[in-house]
């Protein structure tokens, strides 16, 4: 889960890879089952926020439960895997996301709810109201400005006297994403270098968090009333779309600097 920086954004934890721990047994247990469900639980939420876990015999929990085995069979596998193949199958389903992505057609027709007097002004027609603003919002920063960063988001190191190369400080600015979506860093950020490998990319996501719910309604439930638009900041081995990488880390003599010789994708030019 995205740890809260300052409002707004939040920071993701290091993709270190998976590794072996000698004398440890890697089959899959209760504990380690339920930890994988509950982390897929609240990836759910944040994406879904109407949906509901209450029931535990409801087949989406059940569905979550199947994931989490299969989860922990690829991190198994994983580990007989070397890491520069995982690195390379990463990249590549990288790639295949992005070609497979549906969400950037640019010929999509655009519908929007047509309101008469007397009209029952429901959730979902409310709801509806909201996406035809959204989708036309991102089908014109598509179309006019193409994904990538707007201005600032620059990447240094910033040296210090403690032992991993020092912080990794990102600057403010603002990006579009592949989808669209606008993404404000109103203040930067500053996060602890990678704590593994030797290259990793600084990734700049697009969030719809949850962030408040009202009091309980009549039926006893609580809602969510309010998903902030926020955004993550964090480390990677590969970005997946719709994500942003806004540089490349390279270490060498256990110090962290930018490659030069990288270019993150600039809005301006339509390339998608």
């Amino acid at each position: 889960m995205p740890e809260y920086l300052y409002p707004g954004v939040y920071v993701e934890e290091v993709d270190a890879g998976t590794q072996s721990i000698p004398g440890v047994s890697t089959s899959i247990d209760s504990a380690r089952l339920q930890s994988l469900v509950a982390e897929l639980k609240e990836t759910v939420v944040a994406q879904v926020p109407e949906w509901t876990d209450s029931n535990e015999a409801d087949p989406g929990v059940t569905l979550l439960q199947l994931f989490a085995l299969l989860t922990e069979n690829l991190l198994y596998r994983a580990n007989d895997i070397p890491e520069r193949g995982r690195t390379a199958a990463l990249r590549a389903a990288a790639a295949l996301f992005a070609l497979g992505d549906s969400r950037t057609s640019a010929c999509a027709t655009l519908k929007r709810p047509r309101f008469f007097a007397g009209q029952l002004l429901d959730a979902a027609t409310l709801q509806a109201e909201q996406d035809y603003h959204r989708d036309k919002l991102r089908r014109h920063n598509r179309i006019l400005h193409g994904f990538g960063i707007v201005s600032g988001l620059g990447v240094h190191v910033e040296p210090t006297t403690d032992p991993g190369g020092g912080r990794i400080i990102v600057d403010p600015g603002y990006a579009i994403d592949r989808h669209g979506e606008e993404i404000a860093v109103c203040a930067g950020a500053a996060l602890a270098p990678p704590g593994g490998g030797d290259e990793a990319f600084v990734s700049l996501r697009f969030w719809e968090h949850p962030c408040s719910r009202d009091s309980p309604s009549a039926s006893g439930e609580s809602g969510i009333t309010r998903v902030e638009e926020a955004c993550v900041i964090g480390f990677a081995q590969a970005v997946l779309p719709p994500a942003l990488a806004l540089a490349r880390l390279i270490r060498a003599q256990d110090a962290w600097s930018v490659d030069t010789a990288f270019m993150p994708p600039r809005a301006g030019s339509v390339t998608a």
